[in-house]
């Protein structure tokens, strides 16, 4: 049975500090009921199907091949379809793109040819047929007759229903001219995935739904997440092979009244693909820059201008790599574990670190934001804005720039006198630096020299290197088992303890 995308759906600031978890690989999502799935339980059900493709040459990836038909192939009367026509050159430059992101993420590669490979696929336009459907394609190893078509509608009508579709952003119209994050980019990563195996992640398919039904959906904003979706994960957010809104799992990829799509694998997706075909680990494996600034050369993973609103999941195969997100004047929240998501110029959960990947920077807005380190050893730039800084684990290099900064510490383990974070840029009066979620409101006791009792501080400042130093004993050991140091001298007032 071909697995089809549905018009009835997918149409559509932090307060700091002390409400994130670092690591934690979802946002707070609602009680619905239903299952919540971690990451490895989403990838069994995205490939519970078993199909895909093999590595008949055995050369240790799958390569596919793939055309663009010309003309109507058999399949196309024999499900019933009208209104052949061949992909536009803009259809054609974003499914190139659209593979290349499934590329990037798993061991697979495309060329275009009319046969050979491992496999191979076609791509095609209808206007009639197949009713609810935006799109469909066959999972692998469906039928040799069947195996890697996919076909997307383009709307010839000119009805008054098919004026209204349109006008209400139904894909038909997105599908003849898919651009970046848009509904038909996201269509056609979505049929592409198909192809190579991925499921929906939940039982549901297209033709279920009638256009009255879609009409509905399109007024009341209710896409039936709550009755239809498997898990509570069971969203965009999470991966473009589901039906279901982000807003469901509480994120939100609306901008300025616009709606944003992904572009490419989601988090659960790159894990799913991963599963079938292994990792490409090639992929950006040197220094690597996301979001402004970048150097990553896809479309979905640069941002040019504050008015952008990205949505991706970041696969990295090594170096000294940066989100860089220096642009946007929103508040922001940017966690660089694996797993976790971010809320990046101006939208909610948007920008995701799949599990696996490692990335050492950080660069904030002109905003209030929130930057969240992770085990290593990371650069956090807050740059203008009041910002909150957590380094995590690692010797860290913290900036906090302009504005009125709070670096925060929530164990000892963040900051090690063998491997302590170092403030670059503090003032006193104006910066703090809290440890309160280490003393939890008993305080710390200030000395010149320790004596064994715990939550005693030294505070030192050097005045020829101008930096200073906080060293504290919070076990009683009579030495520091948590240290930071400063570039500008640090008060006992400017310590939140």
């Amino acid at each position: 049975m071909p697995q089809g995308f549905s018009m009835t759906t997918l149409s559509t600031n932090t307060n700091l500090p002390g409400q994130f978890q670092p690591g934690i690989e979802q946002q707070t999502l609602s009680d619905s009921g239903k299952p919540s799935f971690s990451a490895d339980e989403a990838v069994l059900q995205i490939i519970r199907s078993g199909q895909k493709w093999w590595d008949y040459d055995n050369n240790g990836r799958i390569d596919l091949t793939y055309e663009f038909l010309g003309a109507p192939n058999l399949l196309f009367g024999a499900e019933g379809l009208e209104g052949f026509s061949e992909f536009n050159a803009q259809q054609k430059a974003q499914a190139v793109q659209a593979m290349q992101s499934w590329a990037d993420v798993a061991n697979v590669t495309f060329t275009e040819a009319r046969s050979g490979g491992d496999g191979h696929m076609s791509f095609g336009n209808f206007s009639k047929g197949m009713q609810g459907a935006a799109a469909f394609a066959f999972l692998p190893d469906s039928h040799p007759y069947l195996d890697g078509q996919s076909w997307y509608r383009v709307s010839t009508d000119d009805s008054w229903y098919g004026w209204l579709r349109d006008w209400l952003g139904g894909a038909d119209d997105t599908n003849r001219a898919p651009v970046t994050n848009s509904l038909g980019r996201l269509v056609l990563t979505h049929e592409i995935g198909h192809t190579l195996g991925l499921d929906h992640p939940g039982e549901y398919q297209s033709r279920a739904d009638t256009w009255l039904d879609w009409l509905w959906n399109r007024i009341t904003r209710d896409d039936n997440h709550q009755q239809k979706a498997a898990y509570v994960e069971d969203s965009v957010g999470y991966s473009l092979m589901s039906y279901w809104r982000e807003t469901n799992t509480g994120q939100d990829f609306t901008k300025s009244g616009s709606q944003a799509y992904p572009s490419a694998p989601q988090i659960h997706d790159i894990a799913a693909i991963q599963e079938l075909y292994g990792a490409n680990h090639g992929t950006r494996a040197d220094d690597t820059v996301y979001g402004f600034n970048s150097n990553a050369g896809r479309d979905y993973l640069s941002v040019t201008s504050s008015a952008d609103a990205p949505v991706f999941s970041v696969w990295d195969g090594g170096g000294n790599d940066t989100l860089d997100f220096s642009g946007f004047t929103q508040d922001q929240e940017i966690n660089l574990n694996a797993g976790a998501f971010s809320d990046v110029g101006g939208l909610r959960g948007n920008v995701s670190i799949a599990h696996g990947v490692d990335i050492e920077n950080a660069i904030g807005g002109s905003g209030n934001d929130l930057l969240v380190g992770n085990a290593l050893s990371n650069q956090l730039r807050g740059g203008a804005g009041n910002d909150v800084l957590h380094g995590g684990g690692g010797a860290d290099e913290l900036w906090g720039g302009t504005g009125k900064d709070t670096f925060m510490f929530s164990a000892a383990s963040d900051s090690r006198p063998l491997a302590a974070d170092r403030i670059m840029d503090f003032t006193s009066g104006q910066d703090e630096i809290s440890v309160a979620g280490m003393t939890r409101g008993a305080g710390l006791n200030f000395v010149s020299a320790f004596s064994g009792n715990a939550r005693e501080a030294v505070l030192s400042y050097d005045m020829v290197t101008h930096q200073g130093r906080l060293a504290v004993d919070f076990s009683g050991q009579g030495v520091a088992d948590f240290e930071v140091i400063t570039v500008g001298r640090v008060a006992i007032t400017d310590i939140v303890a």
